[in-house]
Order: C-alpha cells, then structure tokens, then sequence
C-alpha cells in the first residue's frame, strides 16, 4: 500500500493515485483498500442526488458505516467514522471518475466537518493572506488562481476550499493537483501532461509538475509535501466570480474589471450556493454550515468581482488583484455596495 498527501493528511491506498504526491512517516487518517461488495444496496438511502446526464450519486446506511454509490463511477463503503474505505474495483464503471470522487467527495465527507467548510473554489496566497475564489464550475476559479501563480502569488488549492473560521479565519491545504478547463491547460499549460480527464473534461495535472514547466514557479521551492503539512493561511477576501462576455465591435470586451462589495448577509447565502458536498450529505447540511459561514463572513470581505472573459486582458485582471491585496494596500471597508 501506498501512503498519499491529500487535505494536509495521510491517505494509506492499495489503490494507486498518480495524482497525488506521496507521503512518507505519517500516521494514515484515512485506508483504502480494495475488496468485494455485495450487490444489494437496502440500507436507509440519507441521499439520493441526481447529477448531470445518467449519472446519480445515492449515500446509504451499510451496516455500521455508509454506501456511497456512484453510478457512472463506482461503489465505496465508509466505516469508522470514514476512517476504512472499501472500493469494489471489478465493478466500478469508470475507476478514473471513482478516484476523483474519493478525493473530492469521499474525504471530504470524513473530514473535520466541525471545524472546516469545504467550498467549491480555489486560492492563491499573496505574501500571508490567501486570496479565494468561489462560483459555478467554470467561471474561472482555477485559471485565475493559476494565473496569479503565474505573477509570482503561491497557488494554495484548487476545487476543494477548505475555510476554518476564527480571527482570522484562515484556508487549509488542498491535495496538490490542479484541474483545468481545456482553454487554460492550452494557455498556461500546453506541454504538460495531465494524469487522467475527468467526466466533465477537466484535465488533472499536479502542481509539481505545473512548477517545474513554468520557469516562473520555483520548481526547487519547498517539496509539496512540507507545503501542504498541516499548512493554514489566513484568509484577506473571498471573490464570487461574475464572469462577462460583453465585447465591442472590434472583438475587445469592453467589461472594467471591477468587484462589489457584498453585505454579510447576502455573502452568507451566495457561499451556501457553493458549498462543495451540500446536496450529497443531507438536507440539513447547508442549515449546519450557516453559523460557520456567517462567522466568516463577518470577518472577511466577500466582493462580487465582475472580470472579462477574454484571455486578452486576463494580465489585467491579475493586475488589478495583486494592487487590491499587496501588504500596503488599504484594508476593504464592510460598507455595503462599496465598488472599486
């Protein structure tokens, strides 16, 4: 078995993760391994979630643990508390499709749920405050916060945002990896192989491997694994991502880059809206996330930043980013409807 980096722990796994970086004299929070899974599923169903297409997502009571069954992906059983994982290999549909989902979905369910909230974004970390993107899938969370890596930022995750309240409330390591829509792996990653394609087109790549491509990333930084051990940084500003595709004539958008200061109120309910494993739980989940969601709120500025969907001007906008949040930059005002 092979032990995997992966949320600032130790994944132990007969199955192998390419992906992932390996991890060397860590006690296992979570083990893997590979076995035979009864057909039957008649346990209490807690979720049962259409995705797109086919494919549906059901989580059941399995004796004292839980079924997770993915119809275009594969078949898990979780016990002790999400500790033990079984993967029944010979029935998966798709085993690459399985793998992301035990890393983003999975894990995350047996995580620290008391202490963290898992978001559906990126980040990137400008001197010692983590900058966060949140919004729908591909409105372009991963490509600016690879984009800021690109301008001399520290790219901390991407798709999976853990944020743990406090003051400040601060953003946890990810799982090393990158996935990227195929208009940004042919932008800022041509020649880089990913590790697999995901269902919905993304490629997987590692972070190491972007690092070592780009001669503006420090291929001889500190390895991954020191980075993401146990690794928190704190939290300057959330961007809800408004993505516009308005262009003049002449094929330039003519959109300013701006962001728009949001009330803590209505942060609160744009955050619900992404939370990463929100319909996968159980209904009562995004109700259970408010209070720590709330508490970020009031200590962070959460903007609606307006950006241009244009690769032109995506310097612009990294610019515009980096001049917001260097250490000398004014600390945003809590002033509903502010714009800058």
């Amino acid at each position: 078995m092979t032990d995997y980096l992966v949320f600032g722990s130790c994944l132990r796994s007969e199955l192998p993760f390419p992906e992932l970086t390996e991890s060397h004299g860590r006690e296992p929070r979570w083990t893997l391994t590979l076995g035979a899974l009864p057909l039957a599923d008649d346990g209490e169903i807690l979720s049962d979630t259409q995705l797109s297409g086919d494919c549906r997502i059901r989580i059941s009571r399995a004796g004292d643990g839980l079924r997770f069954s993915h119809s275009c992906a594969g078949t898990f059983e979780l016990r002790d508390h999400g500790r033990k994982i079984i993967f029944d290999a010979d029935l998966a549909a798709n085993v690459d499709a399985a793998r992301t989902d035990l890393v983003a979905r999975l894990l995350l369910m047996s995580a620290d749920q008391d202490r963290v909230t898992w978001l559906h974004g990126s980040a990137a970390r400008i001197g010692q405050t983590a900058v966060a993107f949140i919004g729908p899938s591909g409105a372009g969370k991963s490509t600016l916060a690879l984009a800021m890596a690109r301008a001399g930022a520290e790219h901390i995750c991407d798709d999976a945002l853990p944020i743990e309240p406090g003051k400040p409330p601060v953003v946890w390591a990810s799982d090393g990896t990158v996935r990227l829509c195929g208009d940004t792996k042919r932008h800022f990653a041509p020649d880089v192989n990913s590790v697999r394609r995901e269902w919905d087109g993304k490629f997987v790549v590692t972070r190491s491997d972007l690092q070592c491509d780009d001669a503006a990333l420090n291929c001889d930084a500190p390895g991954v694994e020191h980075q993401h051990s146990e690794s928190r940084t704190r939290l300057g500003a959330i961007y809800v991502l408004a993505p516009a595709r308005a262009t003049a004539s002449n094929g330039i958008s003519e959109v300013a880059v701006t962001r728009r200061l949001i009330p803590p109120s209505a942060a609160i309910a744009l955050m619900i809206q992404n939370l990463k494993l929100g319909a996968l739980v159980s209904t009562d989940y995004p109700v259970r996330k408010m209070e720590h969601l709330g508490a970020v709120a009031r200590e962070v500025p959460v903007f609606e930043l307006t950006v241009p969907r244009d690769w032109s001007r995506i310097a612009e906008v990294v610019s515009r980013l980096l001049e917001w949040h260097q250490p000398s930059a004014p600390i945003a005002t809590q002033a509903a409807g502010a714009v800058s």
